[in-house]
C-alpha cells in the first residue's frame, strides 16, 4: 500500500485567508490530474470568475499506477491540492482513502462539490455523506452508461444505486449517461451536462504543409491511405476485431493503405507477429505516444477507427474530431452519438465481427478523398459546435449557479 503526503498549490493558503470574500465556490474532487482536465478547469476557473465565484480542486493522489501522463501542475491557475492519504491495490483496482476529505469540506464550506472518478472510492464516498461534509450542494460526475457498466446486476450493483442516491444532482457528458443515471437513480434526477474537452488550441485541422510533414516523416506518400486508431492493445478495445477487419480487405484495396495503432498494452506482442504475415497494405504498430505524437500521426491520417466493445467517453474521438478527420466508430462508445452523424461525418460499427467492419472499411475506403475531406469538416464543426473547452465550462456554470439558491 502506497502513503502520500499532502501536496499544496503556491497559493492555497492566500486563497483561504481571502475567500471570506467569495460569496460561491465550487469544490471539485478528482482522483488524480491529467493533461486534459487541467486546461478545462483553468477554463472552468474563468467562467465561474465571470459569475462571482471561484473554483477549488483536491486530488486524492498525484498518480496512478496505470496511468503515465506528463503532468505540469504549474499551469493550474486556481487553488488546488494533493490530499494526503492511503492508496492500496486490489487487483485492478486502485482505491484511495483520504479521510482529511472530511476536514477540509468542513472548513471550506463550499457551495458545491464536485465529485469526478469512480463511485465507489472511499473519499468520493466520504464526500457525498452531507453528515460528514455539511450543506454543501453534492453533484457527481458521472461518465458511465449502459453499454460500459461492468456490473448491471448483483450486489455492486445495488450498492452503486445506494452510493448514487445520496447525490443532489450528476453532471454527464452525454445523454447515454443521462439515461444511465435516470435508470439508476429515477426519471426525477437532476441532470446537468458537461460534456469532455480535450486541448482545442492544439487539437486542430492541419494545414496543408503540416500533413505533407507528418506524411514524410512517418514515410508515407501522399497517396497512402492511413486509418488511425488510438487505444490501449487490449481486448476491450476492440484491437483483434478492428486487425482482423482490416486483413479482410481484399488484396488490391488495402495495398495502398496502412493501418496505426497508436497505444500499448497486453496484446502488442500478438499484433506484431500478426503485422509480419500481411501480404499486402501495413500494420504499423506505434505504442505510447504524447500528445505531440498522437496529433502528429492525426495530422497524416485520413480517418480515425475506433472499435472499442467497452468505452464510456472516449477522448481521442474528440481530438480526431477537432483534427478534422471522418470517424469510423464503434455503437458502444459512449459518446458516439454526439461526435458521429453516419454519412455525414463518419460511419458507425453497430456490430464488431470481422465481416461486418470489413465491409464498413471497405466501403469508407472506395469513396473518393473529396468525401473525407468533405466528412473531416463536418467533424471539425461537430467539435466546435460541442465540445470547444471555453463554452463547454461557461454552459455548465449556467446550469450550476441557480443550484447555489437552494434550488
Amino acid at each position: 500500500m502506497r502513503r502520500s503526503t499532502a501536496v499544496l498549490s503556491p497559493d492555497w493558503n492566500a486563497s483561504n485567508a481571502a475567500r471570506r470574500c467569495e460569496r460561491t465556490e465550487l469544490l471539485v474532487l478528482t482522483n488524480t490530474p491529467t493533461p486534459y482536465r487541467i486546461p478545462f478547469f483553468n477554463a472552468l476557473s474563468d467562467a465561474l470568475k465571470s459569475h462571482g465565484a471561484a473554483l477549488r480542486v483536491l486530488y486524492c493522489a498525484m498518480r496512478e499506477p496505470h496511468r503515465h501522463w506528463e503532468l505540469c501542475l504549474h499551469e493550474q491557475q486556481y487553488p488546488w491540492m494533493i490530499l494526503g492519504g492511503w492508496h492500496p491495490s486490489i487487483g485492478s483496482w486502485n482505491p484511495h482513502i483520504n479521510p482529511s476529505i472530511v476536514a477540509h469540506v468542513r472548513r471550506l464550506r463550499p457551495t458545491w462539490i464536485l465529485s469526478a472518478g469512480a463511485w465507489n472510492l472511499p473519499t468520493v464516498l466520504l464526500a457525498a455523506q452531507g453528515r460528514l461534509t455539511g450543506n454543501a450542494y453534492r453533484i457527481f460526475w458521472s461518465e458511465g452508461h449502459e453499454r460500459a457498466v461492468l456490473h448491471s446486476h448483483g450486489l455492486i450493483a445495488v450498492a452503486r444505486r445506494r452510493a448514487l442516491h445520496a447525490y443532489d444532482a450528476f453532471a454527464v457528458p452525454n445523454e447515454a449517461s443521462a439515461r444511465f443515471i435516470r435508470a439508476e437513480v429515477g426519471e426525477h434526477v437532476r441532470v446537468l451536462y458537461l460534456p469532455n474537452t480535450v486541448d482545442d488550441s492544439f487539437f486542430k485541422r492541419a494545414t496543408p504543409a503540416a500533413r505533407a510533414d507528418a506524411r514524410s516523416r512517418f514515410g508515407f506518400s501522399e497517396g497512402t491511405r492511413i486509418l488511425v486508431s488510438v487505444a490501449q492493445l487490449e481486448r476491450r478495445k476492440g484491437i483483434l476485431e478492428l486487425t482482423a477487419a482490416y486483413e479482410g480487405l481484399p488484396d488490391g484495396l488495402r495495398s495502398n493503405t496502412a493501418l496505426v495503432l497508436i497505444g500499448d498494452g497486453a496484446l502488442r506482442p500478438v499484433l506484431e507477429a500478426r503485422a509480419l504475415t500481411l501480404r499486402s497494405g501495413e500494420i504499423r504498430i506505434v505504442g505510447h505516444l504524447e500528445r505531440c505524437g498522437i496529433r502528429d500521426w492525426l495530422w497524416a491520417a485520413d480517418a480515425f477507427v475506433l472499435a472499442t466493445k467497452r468505452d464510456p467517453n472516449p477522448l481521442s474521438v474528440i481530438e480526431a474530431a477537432f483534427c478534422a478527420l471522418p470517424l469510423i466508430v464503434s455503437r458502444q462508445a459512449g459518446n458516439v452519438n454526439e461526435l458521429v452523424h453516419s454519412n455525414v461525418n463518419g460511419l458507425v460499427l453497430e456490430q464488431l465481427d470481422q465481416e461486418y467492419v470489413t465491409a464498413v472499411l471497405r466501403g469508407f475506403l472506395m469513396h473518393p478523398s473529396e468525401n473525407w475531406q468533405a466528412m473531416g469538416a463536418q467533424s471539425a464543426e461537430i467539435a466546435d459546435r460541442t465540445f470547444r473547452r471555453c463554452h463547454v465550462a461557461q454552459h455548465f456554470v449556467e446550469q450550476l449557479m441557480p443550484l447555489s439558491l437552494g434550488a
